[in-house]
């Protein structure tokens, strides 16, 4: 396979967009990263603002965090910033410490993304030495994922740099792979995720030739590890944009591929549940709450159980079936033993819950006293869609003061006994010779 990185004789002309032709103000942006970006420049390296935070600022939203890209070498930066830790392995960043626990993460302008790379060396080909692993601009904006997210910000003169063509599609409302999505996607098939979230969560057209590559290939995700791709679901379940990104992934088959089992369990009703239990959550999050893992894959987990039919009465042989098909049911990702363990927990309380309210009876003591019955009642709320009461329960949660510390026992001290008998040797308690 051929590498993605073009020659240095075929790299694109940057489009240079002046200041005042864009929307892009230094105002918008964290002082921390104006302090990072300022350093780097007045030291006389190049230092550009990358990434999500660019494309959000440029659609008029607040981004989450500043991204930072430089030509100074990780070792460089490291002495410039003494609040900095270099991370990493074979890609290595810093991240710059600032005061209220916020982070610039400045990494040096790069020739392939590390999953490229790791395939590389997977090939009959030598892997690259970490010599060639740095690159120019123009690299660095090639090897990354979307046009959208290959723009730079100049501190220098407060400028636009689009090697991609990432500000048209920006103005055009389409989300767009760089370079050629059927080889993208196969060197890291996490990039068809991320195609989703954004088209998701900015409510753009995904380019039909990366859609119809993301269909034809939505079985290479199964090659990705289990965790990684578990771990990039959570973010979207957090994103407030869930529905629509699980939506895409329906309609793109992408969800199948991870979670084959539920391909002849969900049909199209349990297809429409699964969307309406998160417009809920997206509504929680849109609100400025948040859920807790265990709970979001609770309503992940609920059309499938639903599609069971009848489950058994007892919380005990509940709970076992519930864990038990949730196992089937999350085969596609790596499940931690913990979370798995208190996932059903709150499916099954949720259901026992449920039942009690319905019949009219007081719900068991004993099970009410369980750590996680009140994350069982907020689900049943959220599973119910009564959001308003939802709403009101995570915010006295949120102003409830911390529960006080348990108590420390001190363990008790060994009294020290020597041999029974040794005291009237030591002490001559005996007759003499």
């Amino acid at each position: 396979m051929q590498s993605e990185v073009l020659p240095l004789s075929t790299l694109p002309v940057p489009r240079i967009i002046p200041r005042p032709e864009h929307n892009l103000s230094r105002k918008d942006v964290d002082v921390e990263a104006l302090k990072v970006l300022y350093r780097l420049y007045h030291t006389g390296y190049k230092a550009y603002l990358v990434g999500g935070s660019v494309r959000d600022l440029l659609l008029g939203k607040i981004p989450k965090d500043f991204d930072v890209v430089t030509d100074a070498r990780p070792g460089e930066i490291r002495k410039l910033f003494r609040n900095s830790r270099i991370i990493g392995r074979r890609f290595r960043l810093v991240q710059v410490f600032f005061r209220g626990g916020k982070i610039v993460e400045v990494s040096t302008f790069r020739r392939r993304s590390e999953f490229d790379e790791v395939q590389e060396a997977q090939e009959p080909a030598a892997a690259p030495s970490r010599d060639n692993t740095f690159g120019t601009p123009a690299e660095d904006a090639q090897r990354r994922d979307l046009t959208i997210n290959g723009l730079f910000y100049d501190i220098s003169n407060f400028s636009l740099v689009d090697y991609v063509g990432g500000l048209e599609d920006l103005e055009q409302g389409y989300i767009r792979v760089i370079g050629d999505p059927a080889t993208r996607f196969t060197r890291d098939p996490v990039r068809m995720l991320r195609v989703l979230r954004h088209a998701a969560r900015i409510g753009f057209k995904i380019d039909p030739l990366a859609w119809e590559e993301i269909r034809a290939k939505r079985h290479l995700i199964r090659l990705c590890p289990a965790a990684r791709v578990r771990d990039e679901l959570l973010k979207d379940f957090h994103s407030a944009a869930a529905a629509p990104f699980l939506q895409l992934m329906l309609e793109s088959r992408l969800f199948y591929a991870i979670f084959p089992v539920w391909e002849t369990r969900l049909g199209k009703s349990g297809e429409r549940r699964l969307i309406k239990l998160f417009r809920r959550v997206d509504a929680v999050f849109q609100a400025g709450q948040a859920l807790g893992d265990s709970l979001l894959w609770a309503a992940f987990l609920t059309p499938y159980l639903e599609s069971l039919g009848e489950h058994p009465r007892s919380i005990r042989e509940l709970r076992d079936f519930i864990h038990e098909q949730a196992r089937t049911a999350l085969g596609g990702i790596e499940f931690p033993r913990e979370r798995h363990d208190e996932v059903s927990q709150i499916l099954a309380l949720e259901e026992a819950l449920a039942q009690s309210l319905a019949q009219g009876r007081t719900f068991p003591a004993r099970l009410a006293r369980l750590a996680v019955f009140p994350q069982a009642q907020l689900f049943h709320l959220l599973k119910e869609g009564f959001l308003e009461e939802l709403g009101e329960r995570l915010a006295e949660a949120e102003t409830a003061p911390p529960p006080p510390p348990a108590p420390r026992h001190r363990p008790r001290r060994r009294r020290f006994r020597g041999r029974r008998g040794r005291g009237k040797e030591v002490g001559g308690g005996g007759q003499g010779p």
